[in-house]
């Protein structure tokens, strides 16, 4: 599960537990210059992540862990339970989405979205 924070300058991301050891072990950051958007989306989860682009898990049914590429986009995986998933979308970022699964996926969207309308 990933926990999502906002700080003045960044959204950061840090993973917990066995998917901190497992898929990434320092947090991701992103200013908020790159995040672009966010929203509730299981589907989005539920799809296949793409072929494994550096260290990545693809457990169909399980867990999609790590980074993946498909149809020209790379985008970034912690999901379980998709019914719990966020997305958040970059640009000029090393991802261009975050597929994200966290404790309240409203919470966390309504969290962000003030930040990016901040930002324009």
């Amino acid at each position: 599960m990933a926990q999502v924070q906002s700080t003045a300058t960044h959204l950061v991301v840090t993973l917990t537990g066995a998917r901190r050891a497992f898929g990434r072990w320092r947090p991701l950051s992103f200013p908020w210059t790159q995040v672009t958007g966010v929203r509730v989306d299981p589907e989005a989860a539920r799809r296949f992540p793409g072929a494994r682009w550096g260290v990545a898990s693809n457990i169909p049914g399980v867990i999609n862990l790590g980074s993946f590429r498909r149809n020209g986009s790379r985008d970034f995986w912690d999901v379980a339970d998709p019914t719990r998933a966020v997305v958040v979308e970059l640009r000029d970022a090393k991802y261009d989405r975050l597929l994200l699964e966290v404790d309240d996926p409203q919470a966390t969207a309504a969290a962000i979205r003030p930040r990016l309308a901040r930002e324009r």
